[in-house]
C-alpha cells in the first residue's frame, strides 16, 4: 500500500479541500441550469416533472442552501486541516470545528430528505449524508473525550 508521510498527506488534503471549495463556488453559478436539467429530465414513465414556479423556486433555494452548507463545512474542514498541520488536533477549537461540520451535514441531509416529493433518490442521498453527519458527531464526542483526558493529564503533570 502506498504510504505518504503525514505532512505531505495534510498538504494534499488542504489542496483537495481548496479545490472542492472552488468547485462548489463554480457549481453555484450553474445551479439554475442544473436544476432545470433535473426538472426537465424524463422520469421512469418518460414524462418530465410538471412543477409550478413556486416549486421550482423551492428546489433552487434548497440547492443554494445545500451549496452554502457545503461551503461552510468545507471552510471548517480547511480550518481543521490547518490545526492538524500545526499539531493542535486535540484542542477545543478542533472539537468545535468538527461539531459545526457535523451540523452542516445533518442539515444538508434534512434538506435533501425534504426534496423527496420532487426527486426519488433524494431520501437515499439525504439519509447517507445524515449517516455521515452522525458518524462525525460520534468522532467529535471521541475527540472531545480525548481533549478532556489530555487536559486532565496536563494538570496532573
Amino acid at each position: 500500500m502506498l504510504k505518504i508521510n503525514r505532512k505531505l498527506s495534510v498538504y494534499i488534503s488542504l489542496v483537495l479541500c481548496a479545490a472542492m471549495i472552488a468547485a462548489v463556488i463554480v457549481f453555484m453559478f450553474f445551479l439554475p441550469a442544473f436544476t432545470d436539467y433535473l426538472i426537465n429530465r424524463p422520469g421512469y414513465n418518460g414524462e418530465s416533472l410538471q412543477l409550478t414556479g413556486y416549486q421550482i423556486l423551492i428546489i433552487r433555494a434548497a440547492g443554494y442552501g445545500e451549496a452554502v452548507l457545503m461551503l461552510a463545512a468545507l471552510g471548517m474542514l480547511f480550518a481543521l486541516l490547518l490545526l492538524v498541520r500545526r499539531e493542535k488536533v486535540f484542542t477545543a477549537p478542533a472539537v468545535e470545528l468538527i461539531r459545526c461540520i457535523s451540523w452542516c451535514l445533518i442539515f444538508m441531509g434534512i434538506i435533501l430528505i425534504a426534496l423527496t416529493f420532487f426527486f426519488t433518490l433524494a431520501p437515499v442521498v439525504g439519509t447517507a449524508i445524515l449517516f455521515v453527519g452522525l458518524t462525525i458527531r460520534v468522532v467529535k464526542n471521541v475527540i472531545e473525550a480525548a481533549v478532556y483526558l489530555k487536559e486532565e493529564n496536563d494538570l496532573t503533570v
